[in-house]
């Protein structure tokens, strides 16, 4: 079934959050970047928990370039960090619009523009910070959480 749930002030918490921001050139590669990522929780002795999270900040000021992070929970916190790499004991952010959304993989970014469109009607002033969570990516059945931060 398709559809888009929609919530407010919504808080997204997450606990020992593994995080590598993806510069442009990564994206065509994005899956070796992902394996490098996984073999690095590994080395060090922690095992990924959840699904995987993308966050895309827009930073402010003329000519902003969006800054793209792949986010993964692990199983403990990783006590020497590698270039790259940085890592939070528990990552909570507030008063979040959130989007839950259940169809094809191919509309999930529909999620994110229901969002947008619901913060327009209801003059609500998002960040520019958005994190997706790939809940599951099957092509035709997927399930996708979005939460937009608010100012």
């Amino acid at each position: 079934m398709r559809e888009i749930q929609i919530a407010q002030n919504k808080t997204l918490k997450l606990t020992n959050v593994l995080a590598r921001k993806i510069e442009a050139e990564e994206f065509a590669n994005l899956q070796i970047v992902l394996t490098q990522m996984q073999n690095f929780m590994k080395s060090n002795n922690a095992q990924p928990i959840g699904p995987m999270i993308q966050c895309v900040k827009i930073p402010g000021g003329p000519n902003p370039q969006p800054e793209v992070y792949m986010m993964q929970q692990t199983t403990q916190l990783i006590p020497r960090m590698e270039p790259g790499y940085t890592q939070d004991a528990v990552l909570r952010v507030r008063g979040c619009l959130y989007a839950h959304y259940t169809g094809p993989m191919s509309q999930s970014g529909l999620a994110s523009q229901k969002l947008n469109i619901f913060a327009f009607e209801n003059e609500l002033e998002l960040n520019g910070n958005v994190y997706t969570i790939f809940v599951n990516q099957d092509d035709d059945d997927a399930v996708v959480d979005v939460f937009m931060e608010t100012k």
